[in-house]
């Protein structure tokens, strides 16, 4: 019988490749266009893409431990700036990102 940590592990990492596949292709017409800008905006969706790749192949614990703070760091940040600027678009996206990039972590 698998450990619930297990089970929530790969739940997360589908739920992390579901929201991160978006941005994974936003990135690659950003790159065609020569917009780096645009590649660095979606550059926390595709660390949750590798992220939940990572986690499905059941990569180095280390190595998925430092994608998830990284993402979380991100997700916090993304998320106060947005708060800072007044907009509230997107904030509730940054915070569930940034808790499960949280919650990853500590299952891992």
């Amino acid at each position: 019988m698998a450990k619930k940590g297990s089970i929530t592990k790969v739940l997360i990492s589908i739920v992390f490749i579901a929201l991160g596949i978006g941005h994974v292709i936003q990135a690659l017409e950003h790159l065609l266009n020569f917009d780096l800008n645009g590649v660095l905006a979606c550059s926390l969706g595709v660390l949750m893409f590798v992220l939940g790749i990572l986690g499905l192949f059941r990569a180095s614990i280390k190595a998925c431990r430092v994608i998830a703070v990284i993402v979380c760091v991100l997700s916090a940040a993304s998320f106060i700036m947005t708060l800072v600027g007044g907009s509230l678009a997107g904030i509730t996206t940054t915070l569930v990102w940034a808790i499960l990039a949280w919650l990853y972590f500590d299952i891992s």
